[in-house]
């Protein structure tokens, strides 16, 4: 029997192994820096900021830019007296423009003090640009009341009632404005405008059924629209009896005199019962003493 023949096993080639590859870290996204933005500054400018002044007189404060962040602003802003003042409130006029008025008239003899905080203050700001208070925005802006003087004008007694401090100096008779010239209702602030002599014409109403041409005495403006309180020697048969003016406040001379002698900017004069609102737009700032409380407050971002 033959022997098998067995064959040689077949060497198994020797396997280098390959080198690990180590992975390449990914970089991680960088965020964009965002741009700086651009600082403005903003000044405000207060009125009145010295003298003296009646009892209805308001403040103005006038930024040099809008306002956005009005909250801020009003609480850098504060109102102080010399003696307790009624409570009150700033109210945005437009963006730039707030007034403070009080609830009720200042007390006479009375420093009134506007704090102004407002250095670094941020009062708006877009995607490039944000708005602060500038160097010049802390301060302390003063002026005073003189007496308190307030002229009351009744149209259904025809009367005028002047009280200083509070007290009833004088009574005088009026005419005030007839049917279709009737004069307003509502609070009107002297703001000084006042002439020893001034014409007054019917071309000034654009009147074509009656024309006069008048060198009135002692005229004192209390609106811008033209109610003046003046003397009126050719009325003197109505003046404390019946209206018949052409919206003015007609007194006779004597009385005009007085008044016109003794009155001066931020005295309030009070008209009652003609059935005509004072508008709220006719002599800024005076006029906005004809909103109620309750709409002046809503003006304020304070509330």
């Amino acid at each position: 029997m033959a022997t098998p023949a067995f064959a040689a096993p077949t060497p198994t080639p020797s396997v280098t192994p390959s080198p690990s590859v180590t992975p390449t870290p990914s970089p991680k996204p960088t965020k964009p820096k965002k741009p700086k933005k651009t600082i403005e500054r903003v000044t405000v400018s207060v009125t009145p900021n010295q003298g003296k002044f009646g009892v209805g007189q308001l403040i103005t404060a006038k930024f040099s830019a809008p306002v956005a962040f009005k909250v801020k602003a009003e609480q850098g802003m504060v109102v102080v007296g010399s003696r307790p003042l009624p409570p009150g409130a700033w109210g945005w006029i437009d963006s730039t423009t707030a007034v403070y008025r009080p609830k009720h008239f200042w007390p006479g003899k009375t420093r009134i003090s506007v704090s102004l905080n407002l250095r670094k203050v941020p009062l708006n700001s877009d995607a490039n640009t944000k708005w602060v208070g500038g160097k010049t925005t802390t301060r302390m802006v003063n002026f005073r009341t003189s007496r308190s003087f307030i002229a009351r004008i009744n149209s259904q007694d025809h009367q005028m009632r002047v009280y200083r401090n509070d007290k009833l100096v004088k009574v005088f008779g009026v005419s005030l404005g007839k049917a279709g010239f009737t004069t307003r209702s509502g609070i009107k602030i002297i703001t000084g405008e006042k002439y020893r002599w001034q014409r007054m014409t019917s071309d000034d109403l654009g009147l074509t059924d009656e024309t006069y041409d008048l060198q009135v005495p002692y005229a004192v403006r209390i609106t811008p629209s033209g109610e003046f309180i003046h003397g009126a020697p050719w009325a003197v048969s109505r003046i404390g009896v019946y209206n018949g003016s052409h919206g003015c406040t007609n007194l006779n001379v004597g009385p005009a005199k007085w008044f016109f002698n003794h009155v001066q900017a931020g005295d309030p004069t009070v008209t009652k019962g003609t059935g005509r609102k004072m508008e709220t737009w006719n002599g800024t700032p005076g006029a906005y003493w004809n909103y109620s409380w309750k709409e002046w407050k809503a003006k304020s971002a304070l509330g």
